[in-house]
């Protein structure tokens, strides 16, 4: 037997692993959230359902399409930021769920602008896996540059240089009005703007990396927006 067909299997196991993992993972999360947000009274709406089922796939498809990535001298500059935005999955999870289900602040509840978040929700969601697809094992947490990678530049690449990015912000943005939570809009705004500042450092880090190719990569796009920033 080939060693290509011996690894097959083995491969193949780690997968089928990697996906119930991933799975189990999202379904705890989403009990969790329904949990918080008013249990099975917010699970039977149809905005706790539909919110559920894109956070379903949304945990899903990063546990299943991000990796951690190797160590490397810009992942290292980069670990105080990652460790500041722990908190944020607190916001995400339970303060921003919370708000929902204990708090009547001003944005109204289950009305036309939650399900607007639901949408942008959606959106960021396609966005984030259509990203992290187009990089395959490239995408990582920690900021590195595979060995002979070079910069990518099709699917959502084609459009802005960090769509990714762009997909959380929407996805944060879109949790807050679905959820009708100030804490979720004030999270969206301030990962908007820390995202912002990350974008400048992960493009220095391509510029050393790949040089005149890059530079013209940025000449015909923009950063997080098409046509605007």
């Amino acid at each position: 037997m080939s060693a290509e067909g011996a690894c097959g299997p083995r491969e193949r196991t780690r997968a089928a692993v990697r996906l119930v993992g991933a799975g189990l993972m999202s379904v705890f999360v989403c009990a969790l959230v329904a949990w918080v947000a008013g249990g099975l009274s917010f699970a039977r709406r149809p905005l706790g359902i539909a919110l559920l089922a894109v956070w379903f796939c949304w945990w899903l498809s990063t546990a299943l399409l991000r990796h951690f990535g190797s160590a490397s001298r810009y992942s290292r500059r980069a670990l105080g930021l990652t460790l500041a935005l722990l908190p944020a999955y607190f916001v995400i999870v339970v303060a921003a769920p919370w708000e929902y289900g204990h708090f009547s602040g001003p944005i109204p509840r289950d009305g036309p602008l939650a399900w607007a978040g639901i949408a942008l929700l959606a959106a960021g969601v396609l966005l984030g896996a259509w990203a992290m697809k187009a990089l395959g094992g490239s995408f990582t947490v920690r900021l590195n540059v595979t060995s002979g990678q070079g910069p990518v530049t099709t699917g959502p690449y084609a459009l802005v240089r960090h769509p990714a990015y762009l997909s959380y912000i929407l996805e944060l943005l879109g949790l807050g009005f679905a959820l009708s939570s100030l804490a979720g809009i004030g999270l969206a705004v301030v990962a908007g703007l820390v995202l912002a500042w990350r974008t400048r450092r992960e493009e220095r880090m391509l510029l050393s990396e790949f040089g005149d190719e890059y530079r013209a990569y940025m000449r015909r796009t923009r950063r997080l927006l098409p046509l605007i920033y």
